[in-house]
């Protein structure tokens, strides 16, 4: 199983870096996607936190909350391959500046 995580990320690593290298405009939309996901992303990590301090409970059963929220997944599914791609870019893009 952790190959075919591994290589779906990869995959989805490399069709981001593709794609936002051929387009620019394409590169903005994902780049807009990533920035809704990461304000996503942290808001549902700050409202668990918000929640274990306000309640008093313990942290792990707040994290186990965060997992079955489908945003939080989503986001963080997007963010994976986004941030893995834009690394892999980098580069390219200072090679292909001198």
């Amino acid at each position: 199983m952790i190959i075919m995580i591994g290589a779906a990320l990869a995959f989805g690593a490399a069709l981001i870096g593709l794609i936002s290298r051929m387009s620019v405009m394409a590169s903005r939309i994902f780049d807009g996607i990533a920035a809704a996901a990461a304000f996503l992303f942290f808001v549902i990590a700050a409202d668990a936190v918000l929640g274990t301090l306000a309640n008093n409970t313990v942290f792990m059963t707040e994290v186990h909350r965060i997992f079955e929220n489908p945003v939080f997944l989503a986001s963080g599914a997007y963010l994976g391959p986004y941030t893995l791609g834009r690394i892999a870019m980098l580069p390219a893009s200072l090679f292909s500046r001198k």
